[in-house]
């Protein structure tokens, strides 16, 4: 699978050097929990919740393989007064 240009983007910001290539690799290789490829939102989502961290990546695109729901949560929404609220919306390209 071909990454979006703005994730490829992204990917190249936020991950070490040395993990660039596995995190690309992850995000082209993941699936969704009935088998069928992420979309560019879930795929950034992903990306975006793993903050540049390999290990957290790794664990992200496992959970989209259990239920994409709770990466779309990591990624878009953040707890205020302990409620999630939406602050991003990753339908649309990420912007650098």
């Amino acid at each position: 699978m071909n990454l979006p240009a703005d994730l490829q983007h992204f990917v190249r910001s936020s991950f070490a050097t040395d993990d660039l290539q596995a995190a690309s690799a992850l995000l082209a290789s993941a699936h969704i929990e009935d088998g069928a490829l992420p979309g560019d939102r879930l795929l950034r989502c992903t990306a975006f919740a793993a903050r540049g961290d390999l290990a957290r990546l790794r664990r992200y695109v496992s959970m989209l393989a259990d239920d994409w729901r709770v990466v779309v949560v990591a990624g878009e929404y953040a707890l205020r007064q302990g409620v999630p609220v939406q602050v991003r919306d990753l339908t649309l390209p990420m912007r650098y």
